[in-house]
């Protein structure tokens, strides 16, 4: 059987590895990535773009490759 390609959206719930959202959004505060609770969502949920320069940061933070 083939493997899946994993979304967007479980790549970064493996990621986040327990953390919570407002934890990862205080990370990415930290590293000068400002977004709100809900369009963190909305991006996370594909119903938005993640910018490259946040998703990069969001890479760092969690520790994973979302560029693939």
């Amino acid at each position: 059987m083939a493997k899946m390609k994993s979304s967007l959206k479980e790549k970064i719930e493996k990621g986040m590895d327990g953390r919570t959202q407002t934890h990862i959004l205080g990370k990415l505060k930290d590293k000068g990535v400002f977004m709100s609770d809900s369009q963190f969502s909305r991006k996370k949920l594909g119903r938005e773009k993640f910018k490259p320069e946040e998703l990069e940061v969001l890479s760092e933070i969690l520790n994973t490759d979302l560029n693939k």
